[in-house]
């Protein structure tokens, strides 16, 4: 199997599904990736809105937030992937027995197998790996493994000394999305392999964006990849709460004691702090002042 990383936070999970779109208003935190946030009299915190990517135009960011985290207290990434981490999602990705070809059904199996190859996943690896871990890999962009600025950020922060506390452990992540119903794991994995030259071709678009710091506009592209479907709608609407709206709620319950002290730099997928139960919202409902910064 690949050794790619395949953590939920690396890849732009829920803009490559057949989402739910929720009517939206204008965003008040629909545009900018670095945010202000001051919680009462406590000195001032910075989150920053990544994309989990290696291209060189992503990475070239990193230095940006340098001055930041020059003069943060702590650092807290969506995710560190270091060894253990890896190893665990590994091993947690493979069944014992070679189902996945019968969840899938006959009649679906040879494209989501030959989908997987596309990956680098041996068919005789791709039978045993449970359906979550298959789908995960599907939305991956098919490129050699790069460092992410995800990990450029944490090396960054390293370097400079600061401790680094994640939001999430491994084994959250994988809950995540490995506890949903395995009938909405199949047909979402299934759908991805329909869709999967769609889903590869989003990768460009999406980078654009985020370059723009236009995550509402991240946020939106999903409008063009629903299908019409209303089942694979009820599917992606459980997976979009899981991967995104329940994580949020996860994110600002462990920013929240750190920010009250101050001094904090957070750095996680930029598609959790838009809209009205993102991140941002969710602070400033709890009384944070949270402001837009200029990237210079």
């Amino acid at each position: 199997m690949t050794t790619r990383r395949l953590f939920l936070q690396q890849i732009p999970v829920v803009l490559a599904l057949p989402s739910l779109v929720f009517a939206r208003t204008t965003d008040t935190y629909s545009h900018g990736l670095l945010w202000q946030v001051r919680a009462g009299g406590a000195p001032v915190s910075h989150l920053f809105g990544t994309l989990h990517s290696g291209d060189a135009r992503v990475l070239a960011q990193a230095d940006r937030l340098r001055p930041a985290l020059a003069g943060a207290r702590i650092f807290m990434p969506e995710l560190v992937t270091d060894a253990d981490a890896v190893s665990a999602f590994m091993a947690a990705s493979m069944s014992d027995t070679d189902n996945l070809p019968a969840l899938v059904g006959q009649a679906d199996w040879p494209l989501v197998a030959q989908q997987l190859a596309v990956h680098g996943v041996d068919e005789r690896v791709a039978v045993r790996m449970r359906p979550w871990a298959a789908l995960v890999t599907l939305l991956q962009p098919v490129a050699p493994a790069r460092t992410t600025l995800d990990e450029r950020l944490v090396g960054m922060a390293r370097d400079l000394g600061k401790p680094v506390e994640p939001l999430e452990q491994v084994q959250e992540q994988i809950d995540a999305i490995a506890t949903l119903p395995q009938a909405t794991l199949i047909a979402l994995l299934i759908d991805s392999a329909r869709r999967h030259a769609a889903i590869q071709d989003s990768t460009g678009a999406m980078t654009e964006l985020w370059l723009a710091g236009d995550i509402g506009g991240l946020s939106r592209m999903n409008e063009a990849l629903i299908a019409e479907s209303p089942a694979l709608r009820a599917h992606a609407g459980r997976f979009t709460r899981a991967v995104l709206t329940r994580r949020n709620r996860r994110f600002v319950q462990r920013l929240q004691p750190q920010l009250q002290r101050g001094g904090v730099v957070a750095a996680f997928g930029a598609s959790h702090l838009e809209g009205p139960g993102g991140v941002l919202s969710r602070l400033a409902a709890r009384g944070m002042q949270v402001t837009a910064v200029a990237m210079g």
